[in-house]
């Protein structure tokens, strides 16, 4: 395949002791192909991160064509390779490890990686290289620049939302009926005692619980103010008073002075 036109700017890439004649053999037909207004140079492989070419200058970069051909193009020359070389720029690689070559071309960022064929050789580097095939793999720089940027827009059309009209929207007063407007009464909040038995629940909070102790207090008190004993000995003292008695265990008092009796007389043991 034709390597170079008139008006490219070619690099040629060499790895190790390259004998002369043959990078002059290589060399001189790629400065007649490119004539006055392109231009060959050369660089080796260990030295071109530190010879800071300029980026996106070359239209071409050879790799590796003269022999000791290099078994291997690694990621850091490529990556190199990719930086100096215009958008749409080719690599081309002499390797006999064509796998490791175009995997190392694919991770450096070069598209379109295909193996071209045996490269020509003369005699002598057929007999540097012994039995192993050399093989022509060429790769294409992207057309953009590394490091360029551009917006993705992932935002999905959102169809508005028609706006909501008068007609559309309920009264909640509409939702009420006549017995919801009824007012109820303290009686029937009262959950307490629907079981037909007037006893509080355990947390009453609808009052029934102070209600029924109220009804207690009332009747121990009117047990207390209607009290009269049946025997009329009361007031002598113990010895006079019968079992049950409510004066029991207090001291013997005058006939008709007001005794106060203990609450515990008033409860029914029975």
């Amino acid at each position: 395949m034709q390597r170079a036109t008139r008006g490219d700017h070619v690099l040629v890439v060499w790895d190790g002791a390259v004998v002369e004649t043959e990078m002059m053999s290589l060399v001189i037909p790629l400065r007649d192909s490119v004539g006055d207004t392109g231009s060959v140079a050369t660089e080796s492989a260990h030295m071109l991160e530190q010879s800071a070419l300029p980026s996106s200058k070359y239209d071409t970069a050879l790799l590796g064509m003269c022999s000791p051909f290099s078994t291997e193009a690694s990621v850091t020359v490529l990556s190199e390779v990719l930086r100096i070389l215009k958008p749409t720029g080719r690599v081309i690689v002499a390797s006999s490890n064509t796998d490791v070559v175009t995997s190392n071309l694919r991770l450096s960022g070069f598209t379109d990686v295909a193996v071209l064929g045996d490269l020509n050789l003369t005699d002598e580097q057929k007999a540097a290289s012994g039995s192993a095939a050399i093989k022509e793999i060429i790769a294409v720089k992207p057309n953009f620049e590394v490091g360029t940027a551009m917006p993705l827009s992932f935002a999905s059309k959102i169809k508005p939302v028609p706006a909501a009209t008068d007609d559309d929207l309920l009264d909640p007063d509409d939702l009420l009926t006549e017995e919801d407007l009824v007012k109820p009464n303290a009686e029937s909040l009262k959950v307490c005692g629907t079981t037909g038995q007037r006893k509080a629940c355990k947390n009453c909070v609808c009052g029934l619980k102070e209600e029924l102790e109220t009804d207690d207090q009332e009747v121990k008190d009117a047990a207390k103010k209607d009290f009269k004993s049946s025997c009329g000995s009361c007031f002598l003292g113990d010895a006079f008073r019968c079992a049950s008695c409510p004066y029991l265990g207090m001291p013997a008092f005058k006939p008709g002075q007001k005794v106060k009796l203990m609450e515990s007389t008033l409860i029914d043991t029975v």
